[in-house]
């Protein structure tokens, strides 16, 4: 009897300990396991919200575009419009000279008609030879003289008139030419606005499904934009204390491209792209028109372009600062006396603090996102020192 109940004790004793053994590996590996979910989900979490950050810019870009188009429609309407009121008028005018043509045609032919009806004799010479005297010789003479001379000036009347009609006629047809190339264009332009239409409402539809994300990338789009905002105000703050302002850059008065000060030149600065790019985002505080959670601040304007783009000053200065910036890569400050120019989103640097430049002249390349199917970016600014100013207003 008693070894059968020590066994049963034994039995009862180890199986806790072999319990408490499984239990404390099982809760490794949950852990381990958990763990490992968890940084799925942030991974996951994370691309989705650069999916939904490409998406937004996607959507900026198309509509961007399209307000390119836009304003290429409205243009070639007022074109197509014009071409239409001046070609009515010129036929108007034509139908008038038309008349005016035959009018004289019927005229002379009637006058012509009378004057051979009147005449008895088969030459001018018969004419002048058959008068009874030399005074009536004279007066005959006289009276061929006027008659060759009223034939001529109305043949030539009449050449002018057909003339004018034809040159008419054919500024007519190049006006009827250009009308129907302009609403040529006109039509593809709109088919284009509807393409990219469709496809800012299907993007439109897309960033909807995605609210939390949005507004994640949201607050953090308008995190890192009051960062180079609090930065920048900082660096002018500071020139300001230390008194360090570098005395404005001015073109030489033989340069007709740009002269005089900064401020003399609002409207006429250059591109700070080199070469064909899209404003996909435009200054002050915006509220999508179809996603209202999407509101944005922007202290200057977003150009978008190719590849290989290069970030250029738009008037001489002097580089005041160079800072690497989170979300904009390489911020370039050019001072321009009391002005300044920010150029955010620049890769390769070919500037440094302190070093003088020219209009046009390349501060660095855009940086392109491998990620984003080597999207390009530049953000630009002017400020007159903290004030921030709208770009659009001093570009071309």
């Amino acid at each position: 009897m008693r070894r059968p109940l020590f066994l049963l004790l034994a039995i009862l004793l180890i199986l806790p300990l072999s319990s408490a053994r499984r239990t404390s590996s099982s809760v490794r590996k949950e852990k381990q396991e958990n763990a490992r979910k968890i940084e799925n989900t942030r991974r996951q979490l994370d691309a989705n919200a650069a999916q939904t950050s490409r998406e937004l810019k996607n959507l900026q870009s198309i509509e961007g575009k399209m307000r390119v188009k836009r304003n290429e429609a409205n243009s070639l309407r007022t074109s197509a419009n014009n071409v239409k009121m001046n070609s009515d008028v010129l036929a108007d005018s034509i139908k008038y000279n038309t008349r005016h043509l035959e009018a004289l045609r019927e005229s002379y032919g009637k006058a012509l008609r009378t004057i051979r009806n009147r005449r008895h004799y088969s030459s001018p010479a018969a004419y002048v030879l058959s008068s009874g005297s030399f005074n009536e010789a004279r007066s005959r003479i006289r009276y061929l003289e006027e008659l060759s001379q009223w034939q001529a000036e109305k043949a030539r009347s009449l050449k002018a008139a057909t003339a004018r009609l034809k040159v008419q006629q054919g500024r007519l047809d190049s006006l009827h030419n250009v009308l129907a190339t302009n609403l040529d264009s006109l039509a593809a332009v709109e088919q284009t606005l509807r393409i990219q239409r469709n496809q800012a409402d299907a993007v439109v539809g897309s960033l909807k499904r995605q609210g939390r994300n949005l507004g994640k990338v949201l607050k953090e789009q308008e995190r890192l934009a009051r960062k180079l905002d609090d930065e920048l105000n900082r660096i002018i703050e500071e020139e300001s204390r230390r008194n360090e302002k570098i005395p404005e850059q001015k073109r030489p008065e033989s340069d007709t491209r740009l002269t005089g000060s900064f401020a003399s030149n609002k409207g006429k600065l250059p591109s700070p792209v080199d070469r064909a790019a899209t404003v996909v985002s435009t200054f002050g505080r915006h509220t999508h028109e179809e996603l209202e959670k999407v509101q944005t601040q922007n202290n200057g304007i977003d150009f978008e372009t190719t590849k290989g783009a290069q970030a250029c000053a738009v008037f001489p200065g002097v580089v005041s600062m160079v800072i690497v910036m989170e979300g904009f890569d390489n911020v370039v400050l050019l001072r321009h006396g009391e002005y300044l120019t920010v150029y955010a989103g620049i890769d390769g640097l070919k500037v440094r603090k302190g070093q003088k430049v020219e209009a046009g002249q390349s501060l660095g390349s855009i940086y392109s996102d491998p990620t984003d199917n080597n999207r390009t970016r530049l953000h630009f600014e002017v400020r007159h020192e903290k004030e921030k100013l709208n770009p659009a207003d001093w570009l071309r």
